[in-house]
Formats: C-alpha cells, structure tokens, sequence
C-alpha cells in the first residue's frame, strides 16, 4: 500500500519546481527579447522567438518613452438643412472600463487612416444616426497632438486642470466633407 502524503508531498514539490521554471524560463525571454543585439541574444533568439510570437510580446515596449503621447481623436460635424453646425465626439460617450470601447476607438482610427475606403459608409451611417437633425452633410475630422512647434501639454496644465486633447494643445485637421445620401 502507498503512503499517500508522501506522494501528494512529491506531487506539490513537482508542481513548486515546475511553476518556478517557469517564471525563470519567463524572465529570461523577457529580458533577452528586449536586449540590444548581441552574440548571446541572437543565439537565444532561435530558442525564445516561438514563445516571444505565441504570447505576442514582440511588441514595442517604449510606448511611455521618453514621452507619453496625447493621443488623436475622431470627431465629425453634421451640417443640417438649415446650414447649422453640430460637432460630435463619439469617444466622449465611451466608458474607459468597458472593452468594447478598446474596439471602437480602433474603428475609429481606421475610419482616419482609411477615409477613402470607409468614409461613405461612415457617413451613410452618421447621417441615418441623427436623422432628427435632418442632415446634408458630414465632415470627419482628426484632432492630433500638437507635436514640435506651439503649445504642448505639460505637468502645469494638467495641474491647471486642462486635458491633452483641449483646443489649444491640438491641431484639427478635417479629412473629408461628405453629402448624405438621399433617403
């Protein structure tokens, strides 16, 4: 008959050794990805590149180096029959917690990136989405940091109580002015 506490403690130890062979298998990639090119890192590189692709951590990690950016925004002004103007900011509407925010904050940028590909479709739908306004035209625009020359946001203006993506530190920048289509 087997001594069962004998097997659970080898068990457990089995499982101690294994956890913190992992967390040292782990460190060392993180730490070997990431290193300048060497004799020792290209010759790691063969052996870690699997796990670096598998758990995508061949990313840039300078993303807060040597400064943060503020970012870029999507904005569109629907122009009404009437000839008034209203500006919409759709990523004021999301909330920071909810992961679906993560996803339209990329759909958004793609609609930047690409407004010759999405901007129809974009704007069919803005149109159909404020209706009530009976809309005649929609114009995108992109609001992006202020980088080099003029005003950049700093510690002071935050302390201010100003946020990066305030009038004065960005540049708007409109990217397409599209009819609605007719109903």
């Amino acid at each position: 008959m087997r001594d069962l506490s004998t097997e659970s403690r080898w068990r457990g130890r089995l499982i101690y050794v294994a956890m913190s062979l992992l967390v040292a298998w782990h460190t060392f990639v993180m730490v070997a990805a990431v290193a300048p090119p060497s004799t020792i890192t290209q010759a790691a590189a063969g052996l870690i590149s699997p796990y670096v692709i598998l758990f995508n951590l061949d990313n840039y990690w300078g993303f807060f180096a040597p400064k943060v950016g503020a970012g870029y925004q999507f904005r569109y002004v629907v122009e009404d029959a009437a000839g008034q103007t209203h500006m919409f900011i759709p990523a004021d509407r999301l909330s920071r917690f909810s992961p679906y925010s993560i996803w339209l904050r990329d759909h958004y940028r793609a609609i930047m990136d690409s407004v010759d590909t999405y901007g129809e479709a974009t704007v069919a739908e803005l149109c159909h989405q404020h209706a009530a306004l009976n809309p005649v035209a929609v114009s995108l625009l992109e609001v992006v940091a202020i980088e080099g020359e003029g005003k950049q946001f700093g510690p002071q203006d935050h302390r201010r109580g100003k946020k990066p993506l305030d009038p004065e530190f960005v540049t708007v920048n409109q990217l397409k002015t599209i009819r609605c289509p007719k109903p």
